[in-house]
Formats: C-alpha cells, sequence, structure tokens
C-alpha cells in the first residue's frame, strides 16, 4: 500500500518538475525523495514519472497524484475536526455542483441548513457539470446537483431526482436596443439575437446542446461569442455590452435592475431542468438525514412552476 510520504513526494514532484524541489520541500536529500519515488513504482508495478531533460508524470503518476490529494485532503479534514472536539458529532456533506447552482441556488440553501444546525458542515465543490459524476462515483461528493446530462442521470450507479423545471431568460445591458425592445415586447425571441453574441456558463452539458442546436441551424444570425465557467464572468462581459446571456430564469433573480434587463425567451418551448443525484444504495447513516434536509431546501427555492410560451417557428 502507498504511504502518504510516497504519495506527497509523487505530488511535488508533479508540482516542481524536480526532484530535488521536492526533496528541499520535504527536507530529505535528492536521493531519499529517488527511493520513494522507486519503491512506488514498484509497488504499482509501472513508471509514475518521466525522466529525462523535462522530469513529468506519466499519465498513471497523475491519476496516482490525484487519488493521494483526495486522500491528503481527507486527513485535513478529520485531524481539523479532531482539534475542534467535533469529530463524533459533526457531520461533514460534500456536494457538489455546476456553475449556475454552486452560485445561485446552494449559497442560501447552504446557510439556512447550517444556521438551524451547527454541527451540520456543508462543503460546496463549483465544478463543471461533467465532472460531478465522477466525483460521485470516486466518493469525493455525497450529492450533486446541476443541470445533469441525460447519461449520468440515467446511470444505474447513480439515483437521480428532478428538483425543477424553469424557463430561459435572455439578460442584456440596461440602455441597449435589445432592452428597449425586451421592455415593449415583455421578453425577446431567438431571432432577436441574431448578430449578437451569446454568453453560455458552463457548457459541458446535454442540456446546452439540445437547447441550441436546433436554434443555431435555424438561425443563420445566430452566435456564440463566448462559453465561460462562472456566472460572474458572465454578467460581467453582459455589462460590459460584449453579448447577452442566456440563462435559466432562477440565475437572474438577484439580478441588479439598474444594470441588467432579464427578458423571458418568447415563442419557444425550451426549458431547464436542475437534479438531485447521489450514489445507488443506502447513504451514510450519519449523513442520509442531512443529504434529505438539502435536497428539500433546494426545492424550497425552485421558481413558480413554468407556464410553457407557445412555440412558433423558432
Amino acid at each position: 500500500m502507498p504511504t502518504l510520504r510516497q504519495l506527497k513526494a509523487l505530488a511535488l514532484i508533479g508540482q516542481t518538475g524536480s526532484f530535488t524541489r521536492a526533496a528541499e520541500k520535504l527536507f530529505i536529500t535528492q536521493s531519499a525523495v529517488s527511493s520513494l519515488i522507486r519503491e512506488l513504482e514498484e509497488e504499482v508495478g509501472m513508471p509514475l514519472v518521466q525522466r529525462g531533460r523535462v522530469i513529468s508524470l506519466t499519465e498513471a503518476g497523475e491519476q496516482l497524484q490525484r487519488a493521494g490529494q483526495r486522500a491528503d485532503l481527507e486527513i485535513d479534514r478529520a485531524l481539523k475536526d479532531l482539534r475542534q472536539g467535533g469529530a463524533a458529532q459533526r457531520v461533514v456533506l460534500r456536494v457538489a455542483a455546476g456553475s449556475l447552482s454552486s452560485a445561485a441556488l446552494l449559497p442560501p440553501a447552504i446557510a439556512r441548513l447550517q444556521a438551524s444546525d451547527p454541527q451540520l458542515k456543508i462543503a460546496l465543490f463549483d465544478r463543471p457539470v461533467g465532472m460531478l459524476g465522477d466525483m460521485l462515483l470516486q466518493g469525493e461528493a455525497d450529492v450533486a446537483v446541476g443541470s445533469i446530462d441525460s447519461p449520468l442521470r440515467l446511470s444505474g450507479e447513480l439515483r437521480s431526482t428532478l428538483l425543477f423545471e424553469d424557463r430561459i431568460a435572455v439578460v442584456c445591458a440596461r440602455g441597449g436596443a435589445l432592452d428597449e425592445q425586451a421592455e415593449r415586447a415583455g421578453g425577446l425571441g431567438w431571432s432577436d439575437l441574431h448578430h449578437t453574441d451569446l454568453v453560455l456558463v458552463g457548457r459541458t452539458g446535454g442540456q446546452w446542446n439540445l437547447l441550441l442546436q436546433d436554434q443555431l441551424a435555424a438561425h443563420e444570425g445566430l452566435a456564440i461569442g463566448h462559453e465561460v465557467q462562472l456566472l460572474s464572468t458572465a454578467l460581467e462581459l453582459v455589462r460590459a455590452r460584449l453579448g447577452v446571456a442566456v440563462l435559466p430564469l432562477y440565475a437572474t433573480r438577484h439580478l441588479p435592475e439598474r444594470d441588467f434587463c432579464v427578458a423571458p425567451l418568447l415563442r419557444t418551448s425550451a426549458g431547464w431542468s436542475t437534479y438531485f443525484v447521489t450514489r445507488h444504495g443506502p447513504p451514510d447513516t450519519a449523513k442520509a438525514a442531512s443529504i434529505e434536509r438539502l435536497r428539500e431546501a433546494l426545492r424550497a427555492q425552485a421558481p413558480a412552476r413554468p407556464q410553457r410560451a407557445p412555440r412558433g417557428k423558432e
């Protein structure tokens, strides 16, 4: 079994690209670092470090390094709990979420739950939607929340629950032509966005592709201008008049009206679904109640049931 010292040496070589600098950080000799890595490679049965003029980790080395980092994180958390004297009582719930859910849904739910239960600690991991399934399956997260792709929802190893459905909105800067048009019409259609750069947040999920592929084919003037991971980045692009953001309505609830116009997307049946995903099988007994309370707290934030707008040629 690899030791933590071996895994630490491997991680430092990956970070520094040098046996010498890794040894300096571990306060041991370079030959001692070489011995640690050689023993680790013998244990694993394959090379973990690519040696030469440039030193780097092999694919196997990178995989083992990530596992070591996760183990290091868990040990740090356990030590912190022990020092605080709450290891026996405190529940730590790890939640992985897509960018939009992390920004707009999780913070108020986490604050509400932790205020009502001081022994509950919720750790939020903001990650691309495509990573959420792996985080659950590898035990890095207890719960995933977001616009989860169909393959992940249908996985036999995971249990998926629809939290809510929402309508799509267009967010543009105040004072522009689209702002005035949206105010007059009560919203905007896809054709109104021709020759305007679309700003998308976290476009790694199937929902974006399902939402856009037909529209991009139907509207030659429709173009994706920016694909970003953070909601805050998208909003700053909009504020600077570098495009318009296409977002679920729930992600627009707290935008300042003086800066942004939020216009429902008209003449479309497109919607946005947000899911709550856990691993199959009974959850950790200590966490089961907290997982259910989190689910209910998120459902309580669901927008009013969307009234589907009549679908036209757009």
